[in-house]
């Protein structure tokens, strides 16, 4: 039987060490989460309101001594969708104990390995969720196949192949695209604050002739990355970042989001800030370990992903590491992004 190893760690310890090493980690990938920013919900239902935008009607004027009209807060259906778990074990294996306990007898030396072992353990965790908001971003829909497939109502006009591919050297991709935030902003009163792109795409789009840079002679020169990025942001478009983020699928780098799409967005947000978009969040909800005194994390903590160790009592004492979470990316006003296939 195998039981909670705090010999060396304790669930507590090892699960803030994994968060702080989980937040650099997603820094230096580059997350969704400025868009999707992660929500911490003691539940393990997330409720909402969904509209199609953030638009408030204006109010009317009065004469003096008039009351003012009656208005509302934003309207839109009550959502409440329901938290999938995810999570993964990694053992620590008897041999490895033992190499570890032969390099140094200390415990340190089996820390070491546990905590590389919960690095792994979360990075699994937090790559499938990352994933997933991928998904969401690229299909406004959380799907998980053979557990869910919410549709959060994104606007079929929101969703477009560009009438001439990038490829082709005389597209006019900026008239595109500001067609393309013409029907952002009408739908949502105010234009995207962030055009998200893979490298392919910037490459492709540096490529068309209306970036080149025409020469005294008669001569071309085509435009450099940094070349297309300023044009494009001196046409008053929203400006580029870029994401190119693979995690493993079935021991395969697979992209995140599809390297042939352009995404309008709202401006960036602090991945912390869960409240901080109108665009959506990524919620993540309270594990029932981390509610379990034996893991000795405090109320205000449970929420979020945790890690633990357990060690089998008996021969071959085989330990493992476990993350735990309960998270889902979601569409408030799902009409606050837009995506284009341009290649």
């Amino acid at each position: 039987m195998a039981s909670l190893w705090t010999d060396v760690i304790d669930p507590a310890e090892l699960t803030g060490y994994t968060r702080s090493y989980m937040e650099d980690y997603e820094k230096s990938k580059g997350s969704l989460a400025r868009w999707l920013p992660n929500r911490m919900v003691p539940d393990i239902n997330i409720r909402f309101v969904k509209g199609s935008n953030g638009l408030i009607p204006i109010a009317d004027f009065r004469a003096y001594d008039a009351e003012n009209t009656i208005g509302a807060l934003p309207g839109g259906s009550r959502v409440t969708i329901e938290l999938p778990a995810v999570g993964r074990n990694i053992p620590v294996s008897e041999y490895n104990q033992l190499r570890a306990r032969s390099a140094n007898p200390s415990d340190e030396a089996v820390l070491v390995t546990l905590k590389k072992a919960a690095k792994a353990a979360a990075r699994s965790a937090v790559d499938a969720v990352e994933r997933l908001r991928g998904t969401v971003l690229q299909t406004g829909k959380a799907t998980v196949a053979g557990f869910m497939d919410d549709d959060f109502g994104r606007a079929g006009g929101h969703s477009v192949t560009a009438p001439a591919l990038w490829s082709v050297a005389g597209t006019d991709a900026l008239g595109q695209a500001q067609g393309w935030i013409d029907t952002y902003t009408d739908a949502n009163g105010a234009a995207p604050g962030a055009t998200l792109m893979s490298t392919r795409v910037l490459r492709a789009m540096s490529g068309l002739t209306q970036f080149s840079t025409a020469l005294v002679g008669g001569g071309v020169r085509p435009a450099t990355l940094a070349d297309a990025q300023a044009t494009w942001q001196a046409a008053g478009l929203p400006p580029i970042y870029l994401y190119d983020r693979r995690v493993s699928v079935a021991g395969t780098a697979t992209k995140v989001l599809s390297d042939d799409r352009l995404f309008l967005l709202p401006e960036p947000v602090d991945p912390n800030d869960g409240e901080g978009s109108e665009l959506g969040a990524t919620a993540w909800g309270q594990t029932l370990t981390s509610s379990e005194a034996d893991w000795g994390i405090e109320d205000s903590e449970q929420p979020g992903l945790v890690v633990g160790v357990y060690r089998e009592e008996k021969p071959p004492m085989i330990a493992e590491v476990i993350s735990d979470a309960i998270a889902l990316p979601f569409l408030a006003n799902p009409d606050l992004s837009f995506v284009a296939d341009v290649l």
